[in-house]
């Protein structure tokens, strides 16, 4: 540990503030707090991630109140001290420094920072933005109009817990789907804590317990049933669908979006581009699997394995088709099997 971080107080030089630790992950503090001795007032936070922001506190109407003024080293000591002895100016002509720079600062909407801000930069950097517009635009809307900077922890937790509740119109959404959302409002929190030096609200708020996991898993007589009904299904590419899921074991959507480009049937394989997890991996067809897939009918033009309504673009999810081939294959409980099933049933083997 370096003689800087064993004082509270001491000037500040770059390379000292550099060399300055990280807070304790154990600490119950957030940040460790040092003082600059040639400009009272301005402050150097060290966090549990061994991020570092200046700050300046100083006391108005005989309040104590701070203001922040960036992250070290994206702004450095030279200009950290000379926003802090601006402040100290403001404070001299008797204005609260805080308060002159909110009116001139217009912080954007919790609406306007997800759409104008959050999402441009959600798009280059996760293949689910798209879920992030349907979390934001179908639970959020009590939130949407607030200045982000006015955003309080207990309008996010109302927001949470109410989703988690029954009305008269809606029934209780379950546990998972509730986090998702807290999810999205913690990571543009983050995002609106390093952009616009305002606290993350929504991460003092915690998640629920989620038990809604499902565990149910099909026997061997069972995946018979189902692939024999899939196979005698009247909708050819959704049977095969469902069927090759039971055999393959892949999620629905790496399977269902699948082209003729991506099956070299001289070596019995099917390659997955990008899966979730952003990698791509082959999928070994056994001589099962190659029938099914030769039977598909192509279509003209149309490059997918599954083919969609009116031989247009890929099948969409096939849900409905589904409930009625666990019908067909006298599944019992049907509502407990699920497409998803088949992914689970070979992650658990």
């Amino acid at each position: 540990m370096s003689k800087a971080t064993l004082l509270k107080k001491f000037k500040f030089t770059t390379s000292n503030l550099r060399a300055l630790s990280r807070n304790d992950s154990n600490a119950s503090s957030t940040d460790l707090e040092f003082s600059d001795a040639e400009v009272v007032g301005l402050k150097c936070l060290s966090g549990k991630s061994g991020n570092k922001r200046f700050l300046f506190r100083y006391r108005f109407n005989g309040r104590k109140a701070s203001i922040a003024i960036g992250a070290f080293p994206d702004v450095d000591l030279a200009t950290a001290r000379k926003v802090a002895r601006q402040h100290k100016s403001t404070l001299a002509e008797g204005v609260d420094p805080k308060a002159k720079r909110d009116a001139i600062v217009a912080y954007p909407t919790v609406y306007e920072f997800f759409w104008k801000t959050y999402l441009p930069l959600a798009k280059k950097r996760k293949r689910s933005w798209q879920d992030d517009i349907s979390r934001f635009n179908h639970h959020c809307k009590s939130i949407q109009h607030i200045p982000y900077n006015e955003l309080t922890v207990h309008q996010v937790m109302q927001l949470h817990l109410g989703m988690s509740e029954s009305s008269n119109k809606y029934r209780p959404y379950a546990p998972s789907t509730c986090n998702r959302v807290l999810a999205l409002l913690k990571t543009m929190g983050k995002l609106a804590s390093q952009l616009l030096n305002i606290p993350n609200v929504a991460e003092k708020v915690s998640l629920l317990p989620e038990d809604n996991a499902r565990t149910r898993y099909c026997t061997i007589e069972e995946i018979k049933r189902l692939i024999d009904a899939s196979l005698a299904y009247k909708d050819i590419y959704a049977g095969s669908l469902i069927a090759l899921l039971f055999l393959l074991g892949c999620r629905e959507s790496e399977l269902r979006l699948r082209k003729w480009s991506d099956v070299d049937l001289d070596n019995k394989t099917i390659r997955i581009p990008r899966t979730k997890n952003g990698s791509y991996h082959i999928l070994y067809l056994s001589d099962l699997m190659l029938d099914i897939i030769n039977k598909l009918p192509k279509v003209k033009g149309n490059p997918y394995l599954f083919v969609g309504r009116f031989k247009r673009g890929c099948l969409n999810r096939p849900a409905t088709q589904f409930k009625e081939i666990k019908t067909t294959a006298c599944i019992d409980n049907p509502e407990e099997v699920l497409l998803h099933t088949a992914d689970i049933l070979w992650q658990a083997t």
